[in-house]
């Protein structure tokens, strides 16, 4: 059994590469963390797919892992490392990229680890954007924010500043944007985020001088 000591982890339900990782997110530091050597296939599964372990790693990691509360460790097929995060049922939560010279350490000391076997009860790809986090983030807080918007006024005002033309129906002006949206992200959908950020951060502000008034 190997470990890696002092080791930065940022757990989300996604992979993000270390250079995606922002200043909103809870990054860990966890001081010792066991590393697991594992397949280039199970590698990508748990990159990628929505992943249930059988008992027999759960077991594993928590008896490797005596003094972490959570169900966590690293695995790595010597060219990618990730940490995982499990729950009780063998439900993989959530994963993390690692920085690049605890990645190096992690794939050089999994090169000296016999493979480790992984058994599913679950293993189901998921469809992936190849899009930077950024843009995906992007991409749904407009499409959270066209969904629940109700003044038609506005809906008007966003359409036309998108499409550069008018429509009699507000319901079809506002399925119109939402398929806009959810195609490839453009320069175009990206000035229409900043646009709806500028309203949002307007509206807040009146509301906030409303209150306090």
């Amino acid at each position: 059994m190997n470990y890696i000591y002092d080791v930065a982890l940022n757990f989300q339900e996604n992979y993000y590469q270390f250079f995606e990782w922002n200043r909103h997110d809870k990054i860990k530091n966890i001081a010792k963390i066991p590393l697991y050597h594992i397949s280039d296939e199970d590698l990508l599964s748990m990159k990628n797919n929505k992943i249930k372990v059988n008992s027999t790693l759960i077991n594993k990691i928590k008896e490797d892992n005596k003094k972490q509360q959570k169900i966590i460790c690293l695995v790595s097929n010597q060219k990618i490392a990730l940490g995982l995060l499990f729950n009780e049922e063998g439900f993989l939560l959530k994963r993390s990229s690692l920085i690049y010279e605890e990645e190096d350490e992690a794939n050089n000391l999994a090169n000296n680890l016999p493979l480790t076997k992984i058994t599913y009860q679950e293993n189901i790809p998921l469809k992936h954007e190849n899009k930077l986090r950024i843009e995906i983030e992007k991409k749904e807080i407009l499409l959270n924010y066209i969904n629940h918007l109700k003044d038609p006024l506005l809906i008007k005002y966003l359409y036309y500043e998108y499409f550069r033309k008018e429509c009699p129906s507000l319901k079809k002006m506002k399925s119109t944007i939402l398929e806009a949206i959810s195609e490839n992200w453009t320069k175009k959908q990206n000035d229409l985020y900043h646009l709806v950020k500028l309203i949002s951060k307007n509206n807040l502000s009146s509301k906030e001088r409303t209150n306090s008034s």
